[in-house]
């Protein structure tokens, strides 16, 4: 019996699933730099607006002219750069299916809606990404050395469970941080009304219209994001019941784990994307986490075999 475990921690580390990873990396982070200037729209600049009104006379009586216009051009601009946002993430995502698919041994599944991903499309995105060791060290070695025991395709299971988890706990820490940043935009918004003792009309204009955007976009974060917490913590679910049936020699259903693919799939296409930032704060302490976890779950699998 090939041991599988082995196969998958050899395989992560080739070149080419390297050139994937720093490929899928590098597109991701293209569509992260749109999804930035769409926050920007949204958050900080009515606030600015705001400001540069409330300092210049000449513009408090055209405030709600400014506003108006403001909003007519957010909401254009918001549809402009959603769009190149979700085809980067539909590109980003089939690349990571073409990586897990080959890694993991997961058979494809063609009727899937991803796209094709030639060689071309991985050298373009790599190429630069290569030449920095830091950003190779990061997609190197992804999956815990403890599976390199595990002789059958409890592996492949236990490395979805990871890539889940990962998603799922990243994910819970965005959607607190958009809620914070929302509410904290508001405030914002409402003291410099107060103490510049606004009329209501003046409240209306200066503080209920430019935090319109920011209501409309936390409100889609924190939905969509709470639509993939509840996904991701389906699939964990799923996996922890079909472990808690199995032991470390049992071989998982190539159908199952091909459903399982399906759904992490079309997460990553529909889920909001996640800035650098968060999972510069929590990956190494989320990659510890991972480890252990993955420790402990290959230790109940023997004890089950015993």
């Amino acid at each position: 019996m090939a041991n599988k475990g082995k196969k998958i921690l050899n395989l992560q580390n080739q070149d080419n699933q390297i050139d994937d990873l720093l490929a899928q990396k590098t597109v991701y982070s293209n569509a992260k730099n749109y999804q930035g200037l769409l926050i920007f729209i949204t958050v900080p600049l009515p606030i600015i607006i705001s400001i540069i009104v409330k300092l210049d006379p000449k513009l408090i009586d055209q405030s709600s002219y400014i506003f108006a216009l403001y909003l007519v051009f957010a909401a254009i601009g918001e549809k402009i750069v959603e769009k190149i946002v979700e085809r980067l993430k539909n590109i980003a995502a089939s690349i990571q299916e073409q990586f897990d698919c080959e890694v993991l041994d997961i058979p494809t599944n063609e009727t899937l809606n991803s796209l094709f991903i030639d060689k071309e499309t991985i050298r373009r995105n790599s190429k630069k990404a290569r030449k920095n060791k830091s950003l190779v060290q990061k997609v190197t070695s992804w999956y815990s050395l403890n599976l390199k025991d595990v002789k059958t395709n409890i592996a492949s299971l236990l490395c979805q469970r990871t890539n889940i988890t990962y998603d799922y706990s990243v994910r819970k820490r965005y959607k607190s941080t958009v809620l914070v940043l929302s509410i904290l935009t508001v405030v914002t918004l409402f003291l410099l009304s107060l103490f510049n003792d606004l009329s209501l009309q003046t409240f209306l204009i200066e503080v209920i219209l430019p935090s319109i955007p920011v209501f409309m976009f936390a409100y889609k974060e924190i939905n969509s994001n709470t639509e993939s917490i509840d996904n991701l913590n389906h699939l964990r679910n799923l996996i922890e019941s079909k472990l808690n049936d199995v032991n470390i020699n049992s071989e998982i259903d190539q159908e199952l784990l091909r459903k399982i693919q399906d759904r992490i799939y079309h997460n990553r296409v529909l889920s909001p994307l996640i800035p650098d930032f968060i999972y510069y704060f929590v990956r190494t302490k989320l990659e510890d986490e991972m480890n252990y976890s993955v420790e402990k779950k290959l230790e109940i699998l023997l004890k089950t075999n015993n």
